[in-house]
């Protein structure tokens, strides 16, 4: 009698086969993710914020009662803290990873983290609250104020990451193409609204009072301050909006072109000459931004900002009036490029485009000394500019 063969191994391998197959459908192998350092960053400040925070509200309630504007303060920067925590353990995860990275989850992950960022910025360095920065507006907690801001620094970082990695919006590139200006443009409407911010929280926090214990050139100066932050602000963003809708993309728009530049030109002058005197009016003894903080920065960075505005726009006026002397010195020839490029070197300081189609276009007269010339086309076909709006 001849003894059949047992089943089992057949059967054994059989599983081992499914096995194998279903290891197939498994998920691929953990990728870094690309925000993973900017989660880290949130996940290190919002800690130092936190323990600040704690030590902070500590601190304050041993003169007074606890009350709503601290129990925001720690539970924003907690919750900040929190959801920066998971984020990080989910990640080292490979199945959550998996589910995570990339998706609208982590897209919302980072709006509440940012919101609460915000939040906790908002509440810790506001005046009236006297946590990091007291009542004259000077830093107190130097942790508590700067771990804040760097939370919501590194949220703002997680957001234009996800936005550029996943849905393809690289918002950087998109200002770099729009010119050095047009980024300083977008920066000023940032400053200017926490000069205005500051500037009334700094008014809530001394002059809220009765007019006999009220400073008076103090409010004024808040006051003032309130002014120079809402009236920046609305002009940054007019001329954002302008430099938005109106860029140029044919040619035989001159009067359009010069019209823009010329608003920026004398948007950029009033600015400068309203923040020469803010700068100096609200950061002087006496003023709400004399100390250390939200308002003493911000005056200042808007006035470095308008300054290098104002004075690019100077420089490409001086270009503009090179290229339209030489223009009118060689009878309005121009070549079927346009001008062709000079150095201006010579002339000033070089001139900073946005990209290379935006160059300097003046016909050289490199041409002339070899004894030829190129036609000259149709006024209507020049492509010369000059500049960020193409002037």
């Amino acid at each position: 009698q001849v003894d059949t063969p047992p089943t089992c191994n057949n059967e054994s391998k059989m599983r081992g086969m499914k096995n194998l197959l279903q290891l197939g459908d498994s998920p691929p192998t953990m990728r870094r993710s690309p925000r993973q350092l900017w989660w880290g960053g949130l996940f290190l400040s919002s800690l130092i914020a936190m323990g600040s925070t704690f030590e902070a509200v500590r601190m304050q309630r041993y003169y007074s009662p606890p009350n709503s504007t601290q129990r925001w303060a720690v539970g924003s920067i907690t919750t900040t803290f929190l959801l920066a925590f998971l984020s990080l353990t989910l990640q080292m995860i490979p199945q959550a990873a998996h589910r995570l990275m990339g998706t609208k989850l982590e897209l919302a992950l980072i709006f509440v983290v940012s919101a609460f960022a915000c939040a906790a910025v908002g509440t810790a360095t506001n005046p009236a609250t006297g946590m990091a920065i007291n009542a004259s507006g000077g830093i107190s907690f130097g942790n508590l104020y700067y771990s804040t801001w760097a939370s919501f620094g590194c949220g703002m970082a997680l957001l234009i990451s996800f936005i550029r990695t996943e849905r393809g919006m690289d918002v950087s590139s998109e200002l770099k193409s729009r010119g050095k200006r047009f980024r300083l443009w977008v920066i000023l409407i940032i400053t200017t609204l926490i000069v205005m911010g500051s500037s009334a929280s700094s008014y809530d926090a001394k002059c809220d009072k009765d007019e006999d214990f009220r400073p008076i050139q103090y409010c004024r100066r808040s006051a003032f301050g309130v002014s120079a932050g809402c009236i920046g602000c609305v002009i940054s963003l007019a001329v954002v909006a302008i430099r938005v809708s109106c860029t140029p993309r044919e040619n035989g728009q001159g009067n359009k072109k010069k019209i823009v530049f010329a608003v920026e030109c004398i948007s950029s002058l009033i600015m400068l000459c309203f923040y020469c005197f803010a700068a100096a009016y609200l950061t002087s003894e006496e003023g709400p931004g004399a100390p250390l903080g939200n308002l003493y920065y911000s005056t200042w960075i808007t006035f470095g900002l308008i300054f290098f505005v104002a004075t690019s726009c100077f420089e490409e006026f001086q270009a503009a009036k090179l290229v339209y002397s030489h223009r009118n010195q060689q009878g309005g020839d121009v070549g079927e490029g346009g001008f062709s490029s000079i150095d201006l070197s010579n002339h000033g300081r070089p001139v900073d485009w946005p990209d290379n189609e935006n160059h300097v276009p003046v016909e050289s007269n490199l041409q002339e000394e070899n004894g030829f010339r190129q036609a000259a086309p149709p006024v209507g076909n020049r492509s010369g500019s000059v500049g960020e709006v193409q002037i």
